[in-house]
Order: structure tokens, then C-alpha cells, then sequence
């Protein structure tokens, strides 16, 4: 039987993969297949495959704006990637504090006493956790049983509990947490933390009762006790921003203000959400509790790049400048029906393709807000949604990502920026 080479094999698709990354392929596929014809069919699979994977820009055309499967919260990347003076003193020509201006500027903006940054929040609710036991002494974390949380990726709070040597103390039951039982325990349990986690991603609803943190908090001196806040969403939006831009959807979510002004003694959000920045997890709240977390061994593990930091950075100055429809999150959140149903029809307008526009709905996403919705205009293909319709969209230079509504594809520019819609009107023209 005639063979073929590794070189010819590597050469038999047309692929963008470096060269010597189909080489180490071809020698797998011809390793165990000797058919030259079912080795290029398996070896042109392969290379497919693994093509797709790369990490490029997407379309998100689903309507899920913090769509973690496509990043969570889109940004304007300002970052060079060259030097800066990240940990250097510019006044002095010596070294300097890692990250003091986003420091400060941001406790300003959120009005508390300290704050520090690690790479996403869950590592800022481990390393807090782990900090206070170690330096307080702490043994046990109380938490009520209707906040113990799975989040996306198997995290689950019980198991980053454990992780950190401190007990998990349960109270009340799923649906119903009072105060009292939280003081019974703390009377039965000292040296114990009171954790308090916002379900973010999911909803109790009925017969339900829960223990706010203004409550928590005017028992913490008689326990000698502190307060922590997973709070995870982040919203920090000034509330006169929303007032003006319509938007509604936020009137129930608490703030970290909210949080911090509440009484809690540290505020753990992410920055990936409806802070509306990079990922990272930020931890903000009483001074010596935070330099404490920043002076723990296992900090520096967590802590964050200087792309981060300077991203992190470029949103706070967006808040504090009053700038937020510069956060591409509070711009896509921003955008009125009417504004969404021009460039919807403008699109529509040019296909040779028919759609059906409809009212449909829009998501947060990112594990925030589950039960809340946007209204927005959506764009439903006529034909019954098919892999070959799919295929297209995929397969643009730059993927179009839609979802799918009562079985038919459907494209939501809820989360689509205004540039991108004539990359979906160009594709939308191939079908």
C-alpha cells in the first residue's frame, strides 16, 4: 500500500497552524493509520478542530451581555503592553507601592478605608478567609443555608470553606434565616466569622426570610466578630446614571456602597461583572483588615498583572469622571429598543435573507441578575435553524455567535456593538 509522508500530510490542509504544530499531528495520525485517505480525512478533522479553539474576537449576538462562555464584560483595552511604573516611584527613583493610585482613587469613589486586588473573586473570598483565621485567630465561618452557592466551574462555597481551614457553621434553613440564629451560634461559637453571600445567581422566593446587613451588623461588636460580604456582581454605578438612562433593572441589586455604608467589614465583588471591567476580584472595606489580606503569604499567588491593574485603573477613572457610557457594559446596557430596532431594521433592510423581527428578551448573564430581563428587538431566521445555517455564522472571519428561540436562530444586538452590525449584514448576505 503506498504511504505518505509526514511533510505531505502536513501539507494536504489549507490551516493557519504553525507548521511545526501539523507535523506533531500528522506523526499522531500516521501513528495509528495506515489508509492514506482516512488518514488526511482524520488529520484535516484534527487540524479543524483544534483551529477553532484558538482565542480570537466573537460576535456576541446572543444578548447575554455578561456571557461568560465569551469573557463576561467586553473592554476598551488601553494597555500597551509596555513598561510602566506599576511598582516604581517616579517622585523618588526608587521603588514603589504596587498599584497606589488605583488604590486610592477607587476607595475614594466607594468611600471605604482600604482596598486590594487579586485575580478573580473567588480567590478574593479564599485569601480574605484564609488571612483572617491565620491573624485573628477565627475558626469558624457562619453562613446561612440559603447562600450556599454553586457558581459556574464546580466552585462550591462549602468546598472553598474547607479549603481554608476555617468550619463551616450553617444557620437557618433554605428558604427562612433570622437573626437569632446567627446569635445562637455566635453565643455557642466564638472566634467565628459572619459571612453573608449574595445569590447572584439564582433566586428563593415565597415564604422567605433573610438577615440584611445592617442587621448582621449591629450584633458584630457584642460577638466580637466580623462581617464579610461576597457581594460578586459589583455594581458601583452611580444611581443618578441610571435615573437618566432609563434603566430600572438595577433598582433592587445592592450596591457595594450600599454594602460597605451597611456595615460590612469587607466587600468582595468581581471585576468582570457589572463593574464592568477586567477579571479580577476586588476587596474592599475596613484598612487593617486589607492590609492584613495584602500581607498574608499566599497574597502575592493571587495577585493581579499590571495589564489588569492598568485596565482596572482606565473604569475607575470612567466612574469617578462620570464616563460611564465609555464601560462598554453600561453602553450595550444603555441602549434604548427604539435605537436597537433602527439597526436591527437596517440590517434586515439589505439581507436577501427573511427575518422575522419580534419583541424578545435580553440577559445580564454572569451569574447576575437571574431573574431580571431587558427588553429588546430580536432577529428570527424564517427557515427551522440548521447546522449549515450555524456553520455560516461560525465560520465568518469573525464569529458570529447567535442563540437559539423557539427552535430558530436568533440574532440579538443587545450585545453587539453598532460597528459590528455590518460584519453581520455582510455574513447574513452569504445565506
Amino acid at each position: 500500500m503506498e504511504n505518505i509522508s509526514v511533510n505531505k500530510l502536513a501539507d494536504s490542509t489549507n490551516s493557519s497552524l504553525p507548521r511545526d504544530i501539523k507535523i506533531s499531528l500528522a506523526k499522531e495520525v500516521l501513528a495509528q493509520e495506515k489508509n492514506i485517505e482516512i488518514a488526511k480525512e482524520k488529520f484535516k478533522e484534527i487540524v479543524n478542530n483544534l483551529e477553532q479553539k484558538k482565542q480570537r474576537e466573537v460576535i456576541n449576538a446572543t444578548g447575554t451581555v455578561l456571557h461568560t462562555n465569551l469573557g463576561r464584560s467586553p473592554n476598551n483595552i488601553s494597555f500597551s503592553g509596555r513598561y510602566t511604573n506599576v511598582e516604581y516611584n517616579l517622585n523618588n527613583f526608587r521603588r514603589g507601592t504596587r498599584n497606589e493610585y488605583l488604590s486610592s482613587s477607587l476607595s475614594s469613589f466607594l468611600g471605604c478605608g482600604g482596598i486590594t486586588f487579586v485575580n478573580n473573586n473567588a480567590s478574593s473570598l479564599y485569601l480574605s478567609l484564609r488571612a483572617l483565621a491565620k491573624n485573628y485567630e477565627f475558626k469558624n465561618v457562619i453562613i446561612s443555608r440559603g447562600e450556599i452557592i454553586e457558581i459556574g466551574g464546580s466552585y462550591r462555597l462549602p468546598e472553598i470553606i474547607e479549603e481554608t481551614g476555617l468550619k463551616m457553621i450553617e444557620v437557618g434553613t433554605t428558604n427562612k434565616t433570622k437573626l437569632r440564629d446567627y446569635t445562637k451560634v455566635l453565643e455557642n461559637f466564638p472566634n467565628s466569622i459572619i459571612l453573608k453571600v449574595h445569590r447572584s445567581n439564582y433566586s428563593i422566593s415565597g415564604f422567605t426570610e433573610e438577615v440584611s446587613i445592617k442587621e448582621l451588623a449591629s450584633i458584630k461588636k457584642d460577638y466580637d466578630t466580623v462581617l464579610l460580604h461576597d457581594l460578586g456582581s459589583g455594581l458601583v454605578i452611580n444611581r443618578k446614571f441610571l435615573e437618566v438612562n432609563n434603566i430600572d433593572i438595577f433598582d433592587h441589586e445592592t450596591s457595594v456602597q450600599n454594602s460597605l455604608d451597611d456595615g460590612s467589614d469587607l466587600v468582595m465583588f468581581s471585576g468582570d461583572k457589572l463593574f464592568g471591567s477586567v477579571q479580577s476580584g476586588i476587596i474592599a472595606g475596613n484598612s487593617e483588615l486589607i492590609e492584613n489580606i495584602k500581607n498574608y503569604s499566599l497574597f502575592r499567588t493571587y495577585r493581579c498583572s499590571p495589564s489588569t491593574l492598568f485596565e482596572l485603573q482606565e473604569t475607575v477613572s470612567h466612574y469617578i469622571n462620570k464616563e460611564e457610557l465609555n464601560i462598554p457594559f453600561w453602553h450595550l446596557v444603555s441602549q434604548s429598543y427604539q435605537s436597537l430596532e433602527t439597526r436591527v431594521k437596517n440590517i434586515v433592510s439589505e439581507s436577501s435573507f427573511k427575518f422575522d423581527i419580534e419583541e424578545g428578551t435580553s440577559l445580564i448573564g454572569g451569574g447576575t441578575l437571574p431573574d431580571v430581563t431587558m427588553k429588546s428587538p430580536i432577529m428570527l431566521l424564517k427557515e427551522e435553524a440548521s447546522n449549515s445555517l450555524l456553520e455560516i455564522l461560525l465560520q465568518n472571519d469573525i464569529p458570529i455567535i447567535p442563540h437559539f428561540y423557539k427552535n430558530r436562530i436568533c440574532i440579538d444586538l443587545r450585545s453587539v456593538f453598532q460597528d459590528q452590525d455590518k460584519i453581520i449584514k455582510t455574513c447574513l448576505n452569504k445565506l
